[in-house]
């Protein structure tokens, strides 16, 4: 909740800042308007043209932070699935091995929920210390000698998951320190100043016309931002994702 408040109190600030923008630009037009303002089309037209490509700009970020965070979903659900199938592998291992196993196993998930996950939202590196205790849950099983073929068929397929789980934790890793180029914001923040500049500059030349596409334009576009902001923090912020799947390796066990 009180991010959804301030979300709405950074929109409302500069619908209120673009609203006043406008109507200071509509009262000195007035003053210095002639009785016939000749219209300039091809200043209109290029302000039309910089809208537009503003507009992908905005679409490209928006896509780009979307695609990110979907992928380190998609990652996080890999990693903690393969976990908790590895997991549950261990109920066909004699009771010691199977316990090292499950050990190993819940050592690393809480490590992720409770040391990797902070780290991740500040955007930190995370350090080798996540690889030893993914390894050693794999450990766990290569010390584990099969005696039956039930045994081996375990084994293999606890293999595979613990491979999906290696898999996993490179993409949230990568994920966790990646992030929107600087250039990338350079151009949505120079590209709004230079839009909704140009909108003030060649204004409409009735003040309520212009004071409502004004603040909505402006309002449309501090969202826009403020969602690519939100999106750009996969694990961090009103949008973040959660530790919850790596709670849930150890159910059902």
């Amino acid at each position: 909740m009180e991010h959804v408040i301030a979300v709405i109190g950074i929109v409302a600030g500069v619908v209120v800042v673009a609203g006043g923008a406008a109507l200071l630009n509509s009262r000195k037009a007035k003053r210095s308007a002639s009785d016939e303002e000749v219209r300039d089309d091809t200043a209109e037209y290029l302000t039309m043209m910089v809208g537009v490509l503003y507009a992908l700009v905005l679409g490209l970020a928006l896509v780009s932070v979307w695609e990110t965070k979907d992928s380190a979903d998609t990652n996080i659900s890999a990693e903690a699935g393969a976990l908790h199938q590895t997991y549950l592998l261990a109920d066909g291992l004699p009771p010691a091995a199977a316990q090292r196993a499950r050990s190993a196993v819940d050592t690393y998930a809480a490590y992720v929920r409770h040391d990797e996950w902070p780290m991740m939202e500040q955007r930190k590196p995370l350090g080798p210390h996540g690889w030893t205790l993914l390894h050693d849950v794999q450990t766990a099983w290569t010390d584990f000698e099969p005696t039956t073929n039930a045994q081996q068929q375990v084994d293999q397929l606890a293999f595979a998951q613990i491979s999906a789980a290696y898999q996993g934790r490179h993409g949230r890793e990568a994920a966790a320190g990646g992030g929107m180029s600087g250039v990338m914001w350079f151009g949505l923040i120079a590209g709004g100043a230079l839009t909704l500049g140009l909108m003030f500059l060649f204004g409409i030349e009735r003040t309520r016309t212009h004071l409502v596409l004004a603040t909505g334009f402006t309002s449309l576009i501090a969202f826009v931002v403020v969602l690519i902001y939100a999106l750009n923090s996969p694990f961090g912020g009103p949008l973040g994702l959660s530790a919850a799947p790596f709670a849930a390796v150890g159910l059902g066990g």
